[in-house]
């Protein structure tokens, strides 16, 4: 924030839950500051937070570029309370927002001790004192002490939120979600609208007069040269887009799948009458292995698409409608070829 100076950035945020004391911290540090607030994921392109030696966004102005989205978002157990931090505050349809019971780790330290003694002219004396053993015994409780619905209670107030979200809190186990619904969260005052966090990071948004203080002019040096543009041939300007299926193995990025990810195949684009032999094709290299079939299409040739449909009940697959983003190496990149065939990538819904 002191970075930002008087610059007021909308904060997109995509947190399972954390620390209580730190969510309350960082809701009170928002409030401060004015900010608005959204549930949802940012995809970053180019370089992105954690790449070494990423010189792609080089005189552009920006250390990262990327889009935002709702599609699979969410801010669960205590990210609802950093939340309720922000001024405007959306979540989006097809984001999620969801509370439970609070857990509360107490420690208790266990300490032995070794003494030695001198016996000095007949009389005893304490020498040394030493630590043998220490044990950190903890436990965790699973309800709420008055002490702290009282303090969350007082937070909400002051952030003008309703009880209700308490009390959902309070009535949910802590080991499991409650999702709100977003109906629920405006009666709660915990969502400001219906928006979702398209009125904060549209791009159309910056066409505004005047322009909301999220905007800013990219430098004349990151814009594609318009000679580029006029120099192209007329023939090749009105050349038409290959937006055929195609499909592409993928192994999930998601940081939480540890060293033992999923693996699906990734179908976008238009069913056309090559679709179902492009198809035939990858499942001869999949090696006979059922990976999951995940589609995002805005529809096609009706006829190949009842093949295609004949074709993945044939292999027994399973079928989901979601798009796939991919991170790091991508299959429209030139020369990105991952030695095992499988590209990095995460779903959205």
């Amino acid at each position: 924030m002191k970075k930002l100076g008087r610059r007021k950035l909308q904060i997109i945020v995509n947190s399972p839950g954390g620390n209580v004391d730190a969510a309350l911290q960082l809701g009170r540090i928002i409030r401060k500051n004015k900010l608005d607030i959204a549930v949802g994921i940012t995809k970053f392109s180019d370089c992105w937070p954690g790449m070494k030696d990423c010189r792609a966004n080089d005189g552009k102005g920006a250390a990262y570029f990327g889009i935002a989205s709702d599609g699979g978002a969410m801010c669960n157990s205590a990210c609802p309370l950093m939340f309720a931090g922000g001024v405007g505050r959306v979540v989006g349809s097809w984001a999620h927002l969801g509370v439970h019971q609070i857990t509360t780790t107490h420690f208790r330290t266990t300490r032995q001790y070794r003494t030695t003694y001198r016996v000095v002219r007949g009389k005893k004396y304490k020498f040394t004192t030493e630590t043998v053993t220490q044990d950190n015994v903890g436990y965790k409780t699973y309800e709420m002490s008055k002490a702290l619905e009282r303090r969350l209670s007082a937070y909400l107030k002051e952030m003008g939120v309703g009880r209700g979200v308490l009390d959902v809190m309070k009535a949910t186990p802590a080991s499991v979600i409650r999702q709100i619904a977003l109906d629920d969260m405006l009666t709660m005052k915990l969502v400001t609208s219906r928006a979702s966090l398209d009125i904060l990071t549209q791009a159309g948004i910056c066409r505004r007069s005047p322009a909301p203080a999220n905007c800013r002019e990219i430098p004349a040096n990151a814009k594609p040269a318009k000679m580029a543009v006029t120099a192209t041939p007329s023939a090749a300007r009105s050349a038409p887009v290959d937006n055929s299926m195609r499909f592409v193995l993928v192994r999930s990025s998601d940081p939480k799948c540890g060293l033992d990810c999923p693996e699906w195949i990734a179908a976008q684009g238009t069913i056309t009458p090559d679709t179902q032999k492009v198809f035939r094709q990858l499942l001869d290299t999949a090696g006979g292995r059922r990976l999951p079939l995940v589609v995002s299409s805005p529809g096609g040739d009706l006829l190949r698409a009842l093949a295609m449909g004949r074709l993945i009940r044939d292999r027994k697959l399973d079928v989901a409608i979601a798009r796939t983003d991919f991170t790091g190496c991508k299959p429209q990149d030139k020369g990105c070829a991952p030695p095992d065939g499988f590209y990095p990538g995460v779903v959205t819904a």
